[in-house]
């Protein structure tokens, strides 16, 4: 269930979880999202982004400060992060559709059948780019997970039964009791290092299905720079973005 609460000159996104045990606050892309267990009252929940509204205020001024590079995603030269670094789009026309990144640009040819209707239809020019760039990107990070992660399940010593790519946009990827990973294709927009973060992150949970101490001991064991992994993630936030047309 999610819905927009207010609080004092504060709104927030709440999310509430059978599963949580305890509230967490976060500010992403200038928004404030709440999650917190269904047995917590709004009422709590709203003492509690009354108590964190200073800090909670200047994470948003914060990221809404940083500059915005996924207002024109879609557009020729606009600025994509693509394995960790900022390339250019350039967008042209060819006998097949297809995506290539050379150097400091990712290229994305539209097929020469969808050409006329491209040009004329600044709209539907933008909806073939982002479907090119999102089959791209989701085929980008299952290539790297399909390769990666039997090597780091190995080493870990569990045995994932199967795993999806997906474009989730709040989350980098997850776990079941069933052994079924999931990961989110926005994956490929990160260096290959954080990848495999995820992946261990992910991995670690087919020994323990929640974030205790024990948890973070065995990521760490297996990647320990996952700090600075986090950290990456956390300060590009803001470009690890994908927004709807």
């Amino acid at each position: 269930m999610q819905a927009l609460k207010p609080a004092s000159m504060l709104s927030y996104q709440l999310i509430r979880s059978a599963k949580r045990k305890t509230i967490g606050l976060q500010v992403k892309h200038g928004k404030i999202i709440i999650r917190a267990p269904k047995f917590v009252s709004d009422k709590e929940v709203a003492n509690i982004v009354n108590a964190k509204s200073t800090w909670l205020q200047n994470k948003v001024a914060e990221q809404n400060n940083l500059p915005r590079y996924s207002n024109n995603h879609y557009q020729e030269n606009s600025k994509l992060l693509i394995k960790g670094e900022l390339k250019t789009l350039h967008i042209t026309y060819g006998l097949f559709p297809e995506v290539i990144l050379d150097q400091d640009f990712i290229i994305v040819t539209i097929s020469n059948r969808t050409k006329i209707k491209a040009i004329d239809n600044a709209e539907l020019k933008e909806k073939q780019v982002k479907k090119q760039l999102e089959d791209w990107l989701k085929q980008q990070t299952s290539n790297y997970v399909d390769e990666n992660l039997s090597l780091q399940a190995e080493k870990i010593g569990v045995l994932p039964k199967s795993f999806k790519v997906r474009l989730y946009k709040s989350r980098w990827g997850s776990c079941n009791s069933r052994a079924e990973l999931s990961f989110s294709s926005l994956l490929a927009m990160t260096p290959n290092w954080v990848i495999d973060y995820v992946i261990v992150h992910e991995l670690c949970h087919l020994q323990h299905m929640n974030h205790s101490r024990e948890f973070w001991q065995l990521v760490e064991l297996n990647f320990p720079n996952y700090l600075l992994a986090k950290a990456w993630l956390k300060s590009h936030q803001h470009q690890l973005y994908w927004p709807n047309i």
